[in-house]
């Protein structure tokens, strides 16, 4: 994660020719339609970065809390979300030990965030943890096989290093993805499963080509480079 935050401590998340910033509409819409009316619910935005999505969903009624490990990120994330008139409660905190709450969540987001964390495992269990039952997890990643190592590690990353050296970060033969963090599907339906979440469905992440260097995507069948989807958290007495 060192190099991760070398990164994203550096980063100008609201330039306008971000590539992550271009690819919410996609990401939000998905899950909107999945959650449904955002009007009061909690919802936990981990992994926010500058807050991204954070912001689409305050602008729906949602009360937003955004965590992310990295310090510089939140600032930039809580001065964005202030000089826009939104309240949002960022924390900084880690994906695998989520800050002290004082309620449950309606929904966790997790998005471009589960490929780059430490322990996968703990991750889950910790979004388990702090979601009501019913609640429901919304999360997007990077599949596991030779086609998303030739896309994402030699295509994608190659571009977002480039794009990178105009968003403030400092060229530093940077690995913006580790393929080894990448998951298979299967290994997060296993991992959903046995934290008493049930997956309900799974869409693609598609290549839709580039445009001012920015790369775009948008919703499709393949899951074969990288995956978008939604869990609802089932009731347990165990670990409520």
């Amino acid at each position: 994660m060192k190099k991760d935050l070398e990164i994203y401590n550096q980063m100008d998340w609201w330039h306008p020719k971000h590539s992550l910033l271009k690819m919410v509409p996609v990401k939000f819409n998905y899950f909107k339609e999945k959650i449904g009316n955002l009007q009061d619910l909690k919802i936990l935005d981990l992994g926010c970065g500058g807050g991204l999505l954070s912001e689409e969903f305050a602008k729906y009624g949602a009360k937003v809390t955004g965590i992310d490990i990295s310090d510089n990120s939140i600032k930039i994330a809580n001065k964005h979300a202030k000089d826009n008139n939104l309240f949002i409660e960022y924390k900084v905190g880690s994906a695998e030990n989520i800050p002290a709450i004082n309620n449950l969540f309606d929904v966790v987001i997790c998005a471009d965030c589960l490929e780059h964390v430490e322990d996968i495992e703990k991750v889950i269990s910790e979004i388990s943890r702090v979601l009501k039952k019913d609640g429901i997890f919304c999360y997007d990643t990077i599949n596991r096989n030779v086609l998303s190592k030739i896309i994402a590690i030699w295509f994608v990353d190659r571009i977002l290093r480039w794009q990178y050296k105009s968003l403030a970060v400092t060229e530093n033969n940077y690995k913006v993805h580790n393929w080894k963090k990448f998951i298979k599907p299967f290994e997060l339906f296993h991992l959903l499963k046995k934290y008493n979440l049930k997956n309900q469905e799974v869409k693609g992440i598609i290549f839709a080509g580039i445009k001012n260097g920015n790369i775009k995507t948008k919703i499709g069948n393949s899951t074969k480079i990288a995956y978008i989807g939604y869990a609802q958290r089932e009731y347990t007495s165990l670990l409520l």
